[in-house]
């Protein structure tokens, strides 16, 4: 379904992390990063959580909101921006009085807001939780981001998905919009072999919070109509809800089996091509 999708659309955004790529050991090695800046004790309590996380049985969750100036987690609405739900560390509901009922995405500062919107925010919600700071978190996420083009089996090509690209070229436009910053993202095109198929990198896009800002640009820029473009992701609030809320349509990459707000405009899928 998701094709029949993509063949009618004029424009294509694509996500770069963790859709242009397969492969989630990436993850893992950002937390054994991490880890690095913690003694023996908090390194086997922060696996601990993580492994929780990954489990679903832990408040930390991708479409959650991690509260950093109260170290907290909130579950958030993407249509109606309203915080519904608090949760503590031991997944308890707690009662916040001081806290805003509504954050808006552009609110979303990445230090006391912060959505976990993929694989690589649980990491980061659990390190700030033990105290690490978030120029420490970014120096390993930096890290990570080499050694995966560094070390064997980090970057994973999607097989058949430079064919499929070449095919979608024919006739549209290829966009991709990423939060990685234009070095990185380039490297990581070259290197996995499909940098020729896009006609231009939005790099360092901070999305959620200028999602929909860079998604009208590409609007106005090649003068198609919401209806007529599609954004593709895996992260439901930096790509797909934006999207939608535009009028567009939106592909989801995702294992999500049902999902999280009914709209006809995107499908589901875990796999981009084969």
């Amino acid at each position: 379904m998701y094709k029949k999708l993509l063949d009618q659309a004029d424009v294509i955004i694509f996500d770069l992390d963790g859709t242009l790529y397969e492969g989630t050991e990436h993850f893992n090695l950002h937390v054994d990063n991490l880890k690095q800046h913690l003694n023996d004790e908090k390194k086997e309590k922060f696996q601990s959580i993580y492994d929780q996380i990954l489990k679903g049985d832990h408040p930390v969750q991708i479409g959650k909101i991690y509260d950093g100036k109260r170290d907290i987690v909130w579950t958030w609405d993407p249509f109606t921006e309203e915080l519904t739900e608090a949760h503590n560390w031991e997944g308890e509901v707690v009662n916040v009085q001081d806290a805003p009922k509504t954050i808006a995405a552009h609110e979303f500062d990445f230090k006391n807001w912060v959505p976990i919107g993929d694989g690589w925010w649980p990491p980061y919600a659990i390190a700030r939780h033990f105290g690490i700071g978030t120029d420490v978190i970014q120096a390993s996420y930096n890290r990570t981001k080499e050694q995966m083009a560094e070390l064997d089996g980090y970057l994973k090509q999607t097989p058949g998905l430079k064919g499929y690209l070449k095919e979608l070229q024919q006739g549209r436009r290829l966009i991709v919009c990423t939060n990685s910053d234009e070095v990185d993202a380039k490297r990581l095109l070259k290197f996995l072999d499909i940098d020729e198929h896009f006609e231009e990198l939005i790099p360092s896009a901070m999305k959620p919070v200028h999602t929909k800002k860079h998604f009208s640009y590409v609007l106005e820029k090649y003068h198609v109509k919401p209806e007529q473009a599609v954004s593709v992701g895996d992260n439901f609030m930096n790509e797909v809800a934006p999207a939608l809320q535009l009028g567009m349509r939106a592909v989801w990459l995702t294992d999500a089996k049902e999902k999280p707000v009914e709209h006809n405009q995107y499908v589901l899928t875990d796999t981009l091509a084969q």
